[in-house]
């Protein structure tokens, strides 16, 4: 079973070719994709497709680039809302990201703070978006005293890996881990413990080779699996069956909705 735990499937992204894209991967190869939010509308969109498409599930947060949705009426109260829903899997994506200059800094680290503390009433992970920004996102989650999530997309280095691992996170991949300038990267998945790490596509962005160019989507994530495999030296059936297991007991509200010999399907 392919698992895509991070990929934006919304119309902002795909427009009219949305529908389309879904149908394909309906009958593919993946059999679950987590739709991630980023800000309030592509939230709510985000669990509207979940009651649609059986292979989606979903997570709701807001982004840092796009923190002016905390200036809305209600805005801790709508993502509390859509969070109550039984095929939402976390609060996410949410963090720090320092790369541009689109969002105050010190608003960004005060709204990741919030979200952090609706997971944690909520006893839901997080799924952290971190950019140039490593020491900021991670002194914030040292401070919620909340280490229940993954690192989406990792793009530090080892020492980085070792601290988000120590506190008992999970490292994420997605297609830059077969970037040829990411070097870095790979040495980062030798070392993550194989109970500890997951495989996204961020679909639409991040095509892996040999897609590189074009637009990516759940359907490229293999690429990813495989290329890991290839660094762990592992067949990538077991790294199927290890990557399914680590997703349920993350995102542990998933074992209602994947069939399979170790989870019991909702009532």
């Amino acid at each position: 079973m392919l698992i895509d735990s991070h990929a934006h499937l919304l119309k902002e992204e795909f427009g009219e070719e949305l529908e389309k894209e879904l149908e394909k991967i309906s009958k593919s190869s993946v059999k679950i994709v987590n739709n991630i939010g980023y800000n309030l509308k592509s939230s709510e969109e985000a669990v509207r497709l979940t009651a649609r498409y059986e292979f989606l599930l979903a997570a709701v947060g807001v982004h840092p680039y796009d923190i002016k949705d905390f200036k809305l009426n209600n805005a801790i109260e709508n993502v509390y809302t859509l969070a109550r829903n039984k095929k939402v899997m976390a609060i996410g994506e949410i963090g720090l990201d320092y790369f541009r200059d689109i969002s105050d800094f010190r608003e960004q680290r005060k709204h990741f703070k919030d979200q952090i503390l609706i997971a944690k009433e909520l006893g839901l992970p997080i799924i952290v978006h971190s950019r140039d920004a490593f020491e900021d996102t991670f002194n914030i989650i040292k401070e919620t005293s909340y280490f229940n999530g993954v690192f989406h997309s990792f793009d530090y280095g080892i020492e980085e890996a070792k601290e988000v691992l120590d506190r008992g996170m999970f490292v994420s991949f997605s297609g830059m881990l077969t970037f040829k300038s990411k070097d870095k990267l790979r040495e980062v998945a030798k070392i993550v413990p194989l109970d500890r790490v997951l495989f996204e596509t961020d679909s639409p962005y991040l095509a892996p080779v040999p897609k590189r160019g074009k637009r990516n989507t759940p359907l490229y994530v293999e690429y990813v699996y495989r290329t890991f495999a290839e660094i762990r030296g592992i067949k990538l059936e077991e790294l199927e069956k290890i990557a399914e297991e680590n997703f349920v007991r993350l995102f542990n509200r998933s074992k209602n909705f994947i069939n399979g010999r170790h989870y019991v399907q909702d009532s």
